[in-house]
């Protein structure tokens, strides 16, 4: 069977991509490759830098935190690729908005790869 690749954007359950808050968890395909492609885009130049961690779950309700990525202490647009536990039944994203500057916009897609 050929690999099929797949991407979904996130939604939020909380809060929104420029306020920050937490996404609605998405589903992953359990024993295959997946991983969360985030972009921070920060307008102006921010007192306190945005910032997200990935929140993964083996069985749907109990959520395990990952490690906190920041986006540097200036404007402009920085990307992660952050693998997910290949365990994981769902994942999600805590984000938190830039402080100061003019504003910061989250955007994130969960990729998986499947039939290998």
């Amino acid at each position: 069977m050929a690999a099929t690749k797949s991407g979904s954007s996130f939604t939020w359950a909380s809060g929104s991509a420029t306020t920050g808050g937490t996404t609605n968890a998405m589903s992953c395909l359990t024993d295959y490759v997946q991983e969360v492609y985030v972009s921070i885009a920060q307008q102006g130049t921010p007192t306190t830098p945005a910032s997200f961690f990935i929140q993964w779950s083996p069985d749907g309700s109990t959520f395990y935190s990952g490690q906190t990525y920041t986006s540097p202490l200036a404007p402009g647009t920085t990307t992660w690729v952050v693998a997910v536990p290949v365990t994981s039944e769902s994942v999600q994203i805590v984000y938190a908005a830039q402080s100061g500057g003019t504003s910061s916009t989250l955007s994130a897609q969960l990729g998986q790869v499947s039939g290998v």
